[in-house]
C-alpha cells in the first residue's frame, strides 16, 4: 500500500502542473481576446464616429447649395478643391438645382479616412424623393471615390475623385453659362460658337408654353431644361449622327434635357418648331424611362410642335407622300419604327399624321387619354382605344385612312 502510494504521487503532481500551465494559458487568451474585442470596438466607433461626420458634411453642404450659400458650401472643403467645388455650385446653381441626396458607401481609414459617395441631383423639380433607382449612376447621380480628415467631429472634403464621365450635359466637370426665364433654363459650354443661351431663350419660353398645355405630370415640369451642345460635346453624346438636331436626355424620372446640336448650319436660335417638339417630349414623358412605341412618342412631340399648323404647311409632308408611295401604305397609324436614315422622316411624319387625325376625329383630351394609357402604361392601342376614344382601333384606323390620304394630296 505504502509502495502504491509513493509511485502515484509524481504523476499526481504533473497533472496540477499541466491544469495550473493551462490555466494561465487560458487567461492570457482571455485577455489577448478582450484586447482584441477592445481594439476592434473602438477602431468600429471611430468608423461609425467618421462616417457620421462625413454624412454631417455633405448633408450641410446639400443644404447651403440649395439655399444659395456659396460659403458654406465651402465650409468644409481644402482650398484645393475650391476652384472644382466652385465651378460645380455654379452649374448647379444655374441648373435650378432642387435635391441634393447624399449617401455613403463604407469608410476606410489609412492615411485619410476614404468613402465613396452617390449624391442624386434633382434639378427644378417640384420634388427630389429617395427611390429603390434613386442611386443608380445615371447622369443626373454624382458617384465620387472621397477622402476626409476628421477632427473633433468635423469632416473636410480633401480628395474627390469622379467614376463616371459627364453625360450629354457636363454639367460635372465642364464651365457652362446660363440663361433663365419664367418656365425654361438654357445651358450652354462657356465659349460656344453662335448664338447664345440668352438669345435662345424667347423661343423656348414661346414653347414651353405650348408644352406646357400637353403635360402628362402631375406637378408639371418646375422649369423645362435646354443644353446647347457644341461640337465636342454633340459628337460625344450621338457619334457620327449629324441628322438628327435634337434628342431629350431622361436621365431619371424626375430630370430631362432637351440637348440641342448648336452647331449644325441650319441651326435657328428661333426654330421654335425644334425646341417645341423637345420640350413636349418632356412635358408628356416626365415620370417614366424607357418607353416604347415610338410612332406614338414622336408623333405626339410632332402634333406638339405643329400645332395649329396646316397640315398641308407641316415641314415633313413630302416625306409622307413618300413614304405612302414607297411602301404602299395602307392605312395602318402604329407603324412599327425604323432606323433606316433614309425613312426616318417619313416615320415621324406619319405618326403625326396620325396623331393629328386621331385629335381631329375624337378630340385632343381623348388623345391625351389615349396616349397616356399607350405610352405611359403599356397597353396595346386596340387596349388603349376602347378605353380612352371609345372605338375598336380598326375602326379609328378606318376613319383616318381616307382623312390622311386626303391631307396627302398635292
Amino acid at each position: 500500500m505504502i509502495g502504491e502510494a509513493r509511485t502515484a504521487q509524481p504523476s499526481t503532481r504533473r497533472v496540477d502542473r499541466w491544469v495550473a500551465a493551462l490555466g494561465v494559458l487560458t487567461l492570457l487568451c482571455g485577455g489577448l481576446f478582450a484586447l482584441s474585442l477592445t481594439h476592434a470596438r473602438a477602431t468600429s466607433a471611430r468608423s461609425r464616429g467618421a462616417e457620421r461626420a462625413i454624412r454631417a458634411t455633405l448633408d450641410g453642404q446639400g443644404a447651403a447649395l440649395l439655399r444659395g450659400d456659396r460659403t458654406g458650401w465651402l465650409s468644409n472643403v481644402d482650398p484645393a478643391l475650391s476652384k472644382d467645388w466652385n465651378r460645380l455650385y455654379a452649374n448647379l446653381r444655374g441648373l435650378q438645382v432642387s435635391g441634393w441626396l447624399p449617401r455613403t458607401r463604407g469608410v476606410e481609414q489609412g492615411a485619410q479616412w476614404e468613402t465613396e459617395i452617390q449624391i442624386r441631383v434633382c434639378f427644378a423639380a417640384p420634388v427630389c424623393a429617395r427611390t429603390p433607382e434613386t442611386y443608380v449612376p445615371l447622369d443626373d447621380v454624382i458617384s465620387a471615390r472621397t477622402t476626409w480628415t476628421v477632427i473633433a467631429g468635423r469632416a473636410t472634403l480633401t480628395g474627390f475623385k469622379q467614376f463616371a464621365s459627364d453625360g450629354p450635359v457636363p454639367w460635372k466637370n465642364a464651365t457652362l453659362t446660363f440663361a433663365t426665364g419664367r418656365r425654361v433654363v438654357i445651358a450652354a459650354p462657356e465659349n460656344l460658337d453662335g448664338a447664345t443661351p440668352a438669345q435662345w431663350l424667347p423661343a423656348a419660353e414661346r414653347a414651353a408654353r405650348v408644352a406646357d398645355r400637353y403635360t402628362l405630370t402631375t406637378p408639371k415640369p418646375g422649369r423645362y431644361l435646354v443644353f446647347l451642345a457644341g461640337k465636342q460635346e454633340w459628337d460625344r453624346a450621338v457619334g457620327t449622327n449629324h441628322e438628327a438636331a435634337a434628342f431629350v436626355d431622361r436621365t431619371s424620372e424626375s430630370t430631362a434635357f432637351a440637348v440641342v446640336d448648336a452647331t449644325r448650319i441650319d441651326a435657328d436660335f428661333g426654330d421654335e418648331c425644334l425646341l417645341r417638339h423637345e420640350l413636349g417630349h418632356i412635358a408628356t414623358l416626365l415620370g417614366t424611362l424607357d418607353t416604347g412605341d415610338d410612332w406614338a412618342v414622336e408623333g405626339m412631340a410632332e402634333y406638339i410642335a405643329y400645332a395649329g399648323v396646316p397640315v398641308q404647311s407641316y415641314e415633313l409632308i413630302l416625306d409622307a407622300r413618300w413614304h405612302v408611295q414607297h411602301t404602299g401604305w395602307r392605312g395602318r397609324l402604329d407603324l412599327e419604327w425604323s432606323t433606316d436614315p433614309e425613312e426616318r422622316f417619313g416615320f415621324y411624319a406619319m405618326g403625326f399624321l396620325a396623331m393629328r387625325c386621331i385629335a381631329e376625329k375624337y378630340g385632343e383630351t381623348r388623345l391625351l387619354n389615349f396616349f397616356t394609357e399607350v405610352v405611359r402604361r403599356g397597353e396595346s392601342p386596340a387596349e388603349a382605344s376602347r378605353s380612352a376614344l371609345n372605338r375598336p382601333w380598326d375602326a379609328v384606323e378606318s376613319a383616318c385612312r381616307p382623312v390622311i390620304t386626303g391631307w396627302l394630296k398635292p
